[in-house]
C-alpha cells in the first residue's frame, strides 16, 4: 500500500469521525430542550405520584420494605444498634426531605394561583362554565398546579362531585390561598353569586399577600441572616480551636464538667434560635 492510499484512508476515517461527532452535537442540541423537558415533567410526576398521592400506610411499607434488607446486612456485619441507629437517621431524614418537599410544592402552587384564576375568569366570561374553564386552562398551567388541576378533572370525569373534588384539593395542599379559593367556589355554586367578580377580587387579593409577604422577607433578611450566623458561628469556632489547638478543648470533650457545660451551649443554642424563630414569626427561615 502506497502513501497516497494510506493518505486517503486516514482522511477519509477522520472525515467521517468528525463528521460524526459533529452530527452527534447537532442531535444534542436538537434534543436537548425536549430531553430536559420531558426528564422535569417525567420527574415531577413520579414525585407527585410518590409524594402526594401515595397513601402514608403505602408509603412507609415501600420504605421498610426497602430498608429491612440493608438493615439485617448492617446487624450481621457490624452490631444490632448500629442497624438500630441507621434506621432512625434514614427514617428522620426521609421525613424531613418529604416535608421540605412538600412545604416547596406548597409555595409553588401557592405562587401560580392567581394566574391559574385569571385563566379561570377568563374562560368563565367567554361563556363557559366552571368544569369547563378548568378543563380548558388546565394545559396553560406550570407544574405542579398542573398536574393538581388535571388530577381534579379526571375525578369529576368519574363522577365524583364538585364539593368532594374541591375538598380532596384542600386535604392535599393545605393552605389558606387554597382555602380560600375552596370557599368562593363552593359559595359561587351553591349561592349562584357573581363568582367571575368574586374570583378576580380574590386572585388580586392573593397577589398582594404575595408582594406582603415578599416585602417582610425582604424587611427581614438581615435578622433572618443574623440568627443563622449566631446558631453556626459558636460550633465553627469551636471547631477551628479543635482543629488548630486540640488541647484548648480537651477540657470541655474529655471531662465531666465540660461535658455539662458542651450541653449547656447547646440548650442556649437553641432558646436563641426559638426566641429569634418567636420574634420574626412565619418571616423566619423563608
Amino acid at each position: 500500500m502506497d502513501i497516497m492510499t494510506r493518505f486517503f484512508i486516514v482522511l477519509t476515517g477522520t472525515t467521517v469521525i468528525f463528521s460524526g461527532l459533529y452530527a452527534f452535537s447537532l442531535g444534542i442540541r436538537r434534543w436537548r430542550k425536549p430531553a430536559q423537558y420531558w426528564l422535569t415533567e417525567s420527574t415531577e410526576s413520579s414525585l407527585d405520584a410518590f409524594l402526594i398521592y401515595v397513601p402514608a400506610e403505602v408509603f412507609w411499607q415501600r420504605l421498610l420494605g426497602l430498608l429491612l434488607p440493608i438493615l439485617f446486612l448492617l446487624t450481621f456485619l457490624f452490631s444490632l444498634w448500629t442497624s438500630v441507629g441507621a434506621a432512625l437517621v434514614v427514617g428522620v431524614s426521609i421525613f424531613l426531605l418529604k416535608r421540605s418537599l412538600l412545604l416547596r410544592r406548597y409555595r409553588l402552587i401557592t405562587n401560580q394561583l392567581p394566574d391559574a384564576i385569571d385563566l379561570l375568569v377568563t374562560a368563565m366570561q367567554a361563556g363557559l362554565s366552571f368544569s369547563a374553564a378548568l378543563e380548558r386552562s388546565t394545559p396553560q398551567l406550570p407544574a405542579p398546579l398542573r398536574h393538581e388541576w388535571a388530577l381534579m378533572i379526571r375525578q369529576l370525569r368519574i363522577g365524583e362531585s364538585m364539593h368532594a373534588v374541591l375538598q380532596q384539593f384542600y386535604q392535599r395542599i393545605q393552605t389558606e390561598a387554597v382555602l380560600q379559593l375552596l370557599l368562593t367556589i363552593q359559595l359561587g355554586l351553591q349561592h349562584g353569586a357573581q363568582q367571575v367578580e368574586v374570583l378576580q377580587r380574590l386572585a388580586l387579593n392573593l397577589r398582594q399577600q404575595h408582594y406582603a409577604v415578599e416585602r417582610v422577607k425582604s424587611l427581614s433578611a438581615q435578622a433572618r441572616m443574623q440568627g443563622k450566623v449566631m446558631v453556626l458561628l459558636p460550633l465553627g469556632l469551636f471547631f477551628s480551636l479543635h482543629f488548630i489547638h486540640p488541647e484548648n478543648t480537651e477540657i470541655l470533650l474529655h471531662t465531666t464538667p465540660g461535658n455539662y457545660l458542651i450541653g449547656l451551649c447547646f440548650v442556649l443554642i437553641g432558646i436563641g434560635q426559638l426566641l429569634v424563630r418567636q420574634i420574626l414569626g412565619r418571616a423566619y427561615a423563608r
